[in-house]
């Protein structure tokens, strides 16, 4: 008799060789920090995850135990287990296949660390943890599909939880722990958007995933596909024997891994090609060194080669390798590293010109109070951060210290009435849009104006890069102004702009001032800043003058944030700049304040 389901085998999978061993590698050791694929859609990156499960030995899990712990290893164990381990010397336990746990692209909070069962903090006061989706995937597989479109708060609970393999749920004034080392596998397509450095980097390892462009694995891919839709059970049972086979070497490779030995040497090539290639993060070279000892293990060795090396490169620093949001991205290849390796004299790779510094925090706006210090608006919602409560007869949330606290204030005793019910108000990071005004005319031709005027425009789109703001690049000169970006988070766009910026002409300030402000009027779910890099040596009028056109904007402008960076020292400035600042109600700042 057939059993029920039947996963597309392992071995079956045509090429996509890095990909298969990166999962494998994790398999071996969780603590590496997960796998990021990507690549275009149809390319087996879902198949090969579900795949990976099947062909990973069956684990012991503690009988009855929501987090999945381990029988015999107190460090895999919840506190529970941990009592009941010392006390009985044995824990009963059941033997069962590691599982692949989907992450909901809607997921909240709650649902990934877990919440309070309120009826037990209600009716007798114990510590009653509802499991989450990190419970449910411990010593398991989590899968994130499309992790690009996840919430980032979301991701760095799950890659903090990957690190650590232990999730802290701290709520209501209760605080939980309980072991949560997983395989963590995201994948993405790049077109959709991209991770922010500061997440890519958590990852362990990162591969790419193309197409297959040759003619007879394209056809191979087709005839796996058709045999396994015909008869899913006998095409498993033509893949048996390889799945058996690799089956034994990963478990093999398990038993090696803790006895590999790496060499001095090798721990200073691993160092040698970080540093080569500009690699800042020192979590570059801890995933360098664990993935070179897991494909020793891997191979049935228990010592680390330079081949090791050269191919943990290959997995752990290609996501790594654009450390500034500007720089233009290098490919990695065995070649660049063979070069590393054998070349005897190293350069340091230095950071983007940083001859000039900004001193001044420009961002510190104030449509955001300064105790939440941020330079992105705060917004409202279901999901986020739990910062205060409000009453509420019916709230989406119950806030249960508030609650707790309302009802014995007024009742004298523990009795929960509607009245007393308080709800969680939660915020979350809301969109931001830097709209930079960039003077390219004539009067800032000097080659200290137009160099900090660039250097300032590259430090704020590196600021917003970090934080994942959208930023848009309007220059004037001439007889009118230019979009020559529109609203984008793709900042290697106007970096290539910036370069290329020409300037001369006259300088059409209050059209360039209305360009702006009319962008910024038609973005209705975001506060737009407008930030104005000039001299103030406008000669281009929209009416007249500069008195009626300031009078056609202040009509025009509305709420809008401006900030206004003077390009001339105090006591050559014409005053404009400044008037024009009082205006609008915006910040001023002169170019000797800002370097």
């Amino acid at each position: 008799m057939h059993h029920k389901f039947v996963l597309f085998p392992f071995t079956a999978i045509v090429g996509q060789k890095l990909m298969k061993k990166a999962l494998l590698i994790n398999a071996m050791d969780p603590t590496i920090g997960g796998v990021l694929v990507k690549g275009d859609k149809g390319t087996g990156k879902s198949t090969v995850v579900r795949a990976l499960a099947d062909l990973l030995p069956k684990i012991k899990i503690v009988s009855g135990c929501p987090f999945n712990c381990h029988p015999e290893n107190l460090k895999l164990m919840c506190s529970s287990c941990q009592e009941l381990y010392e006390k009985n010397g044995q824990l009963p336990w059941i033997e069962g296949k590691m599982e692949i746990v989907d992450m909901p692209l809607s997921a909240t909070e709650d649902m990934v660390i877990g919440s309070i069962n309120i009826k037990k903090a209600l009716k007798d006061g114990a510590k009653a943890l509802e499991p989450g989706i990190l419970a449910r995937v411990n010593r398991n597989i989590l899968y994130i599909d499309e992790v690009n479109l996840l919430d980032d708060h979301l991701v760095n609970i799950l890659l903090d939880s990957a690190a650590m393999g232990v999730n802290i749920v701290e709520r209501e004034g209760i605080s939980l722990y309980h072991p949560s080392r997983f395989i963590l596998v995201g994948t993405m397509n790049p077109e959709e958007g991209e991770l922010r450095p500061q997440i890519l980097d958590r990852f362990g390892l990162s591969v790419e995933v193309k197409a297959l462009l040759s003619k007879e694995d394209r056809l191979k891919v087709i005839e796996h596909r058709r045999e396994f839709d015909s008869d899913p059970w006998k095409f498993e049972k033509r893949f048996n024997k390889k799945q058996l086979a690799l089956k034994e070497s990963v478990v093999n490779a398990q038993v090696i891994l803790p006895q590999v030995s790496i060499s001095k040497e090798l721990l200073e090539k691993i160092v040698e090609i970080t540093i080569s290639f500009g690699i800042k993060t020192h979590r570059a070279d801890i995933v360098m060194e664990k993935t070179a000892r897991a494909l020793s293990a891997l191979d049935g060795r228990n010592y680390v080669t330079e081949k090791d090396i050269k191919e943990a490169a290959l997995l752990a620093l290609p996501h790594r390798m654009r450390q500034q949001p500007f720089e233009k991205e290098e490919k990695l290849t065995k070649e660049k590293i063979e070069t590393i390796l054998q070349s005897k004299t190293r350069e340091e790779v230095f950071d983007f010109d940083k001859n000039l510094d900004i001193k001044k925090n420009m961002l510190k706006l104030d449509a955001v109070s300064p105790a939440q210090g941020k330079d992105f608006p705060k917004i409202e919602g279901e999901r986020g951060s739990y910062i205060k409560a409000r009453e509420n007869k019916n709230p989406k949330s119950v806030a249960i210290d508030a609650t707790i606290r309302k009802a014995v204030k007024e009742t004298g005793k523990l009795k929960i009435l509607p009245e007393h019910l308080m709800e969680k108000m939660r915020i979350s990071r809301g969109e931001a849009l830097y709209i930079i005004l960039l003077d390219s005319s004539s009067s800032m031709r000097t080659e200290r104006k137009i160099r900090f005027a660039k250097t300032l425009t590259w430090l704020l789109l590196r600021q917003s890069y970090k934080k994942k703001n959208r930023v848009s690049l309007v220059t004037f000169r001439g007889d009118d102004a230019q979009i020559l970006i529109p609203p984008t988070t793709d900042f290697i766009k106007i970096e290539e702009a910036l370069e290329k910026l020409p300037t001369g002409g006259k300088t059409p300030l209050t059209l360039a001032l209305f360009e702006s402000f009319k962008m910024a009027k038609k973005e209705t779910k975001v506060l737009p800043t407008v930030i104005l890099i000039s001299d103030g040596k406008g000669n281009v009028f929209i009416k007249n003058n500069l008195e009626e056109d300031i009078e056609l904007l202040s009509a025009f402008a509305g709420n809008i944030n401006l900030i206004v960076v003077n390009a001339e020292i105090r006591n050559r400035s014409i005053g404009i700049l400044e008037d024009i600042a009082k205006t609008f109600n915006g910040s001023h700042f002169y170019l000797e304040d800002m370097i």
